[in-house]
């Protein structure tokens, strides 16, 4: 059973968000991992899946006060618009769609550096790829974003004119009709 959530206790601080399924792939505990070492700020996970249930178990367990399930939402941009960083944790990606969508709206990313992820994130430019599984670089870059509004401000515009360049539907079709023309060839 989902819990009701005010939204002023979710943006009353500094926040971080994933939207993900709860599936292994995504790697939910190594966010929660990183979020316990942070309490300051407040970490959002959206989405459902098979380990939902046991994400929240471990989050009570724990007394973790500053991490917010609010399983799946029709409205994701309106808390992606809310948060100041995005966060993904996953083990592998083909291309991730929700990095390109926080890119979308300008938030710097924070993500492992693995398939998928190192080929939307630039880093140092559009956010910082972190070791899999190193939580405490993680929490580093983070940190070293969340302290500087200018640095999330321009990692974020940076972001935003990646994603326009790189990943928008106009130029995602231009892709596949030069691969086409170069495979009919």
């Amino acid at each position: 059973k989902k819990t009701k959530i005010k939204k002023n206790d979710i943006f009353s601080k500094l926040n971080i968000i994933s939207v993900c399924r709860f599936e292994d792939q995504k790697n939910v505990a190594e966010f929660i991992q990183i979020a316990e070492k942070l309490k300051e700020y407040n970490f959002i996970l959206i989405g459902d899946g098979s380990g939902w249930n046991d994400a929240k178990e471990y989050i009570f367990r724990r007394g973790l006060t500053n991490i917010f399930l609010l399983g799946t939402k029709k409205n994701v941009f309106y808390y992606l618009k809310k948060s100041d960083v995005y966060l993904s944790t996953s083990l592998y990606e083909g291309l991730p769609l929700s990095i390109i969508e926080a890119m979308s709206i300008g938030l710097p990313v924070i993500a492992s550096n693995v398939t998928g992820n190192c080929d939307a994130v630039i880093h140092g430019k559009t956010g910082y790829l972190y070791k899999l599984g190193d939580v405490n670089m993680a929490v580093i870059y983070l940190k070293k974003l969340l302290n500087s509004n200018k640095l999330r401000e321009k990692l974020g515009e940076n972001s935003y004119k990646i994603q326009k360049t790189n990943f928008s539907l106009e130029t995602m079709i231009q892709n596949y009709k030069d691969l086409y023309e170069k495979l009919k060839n």
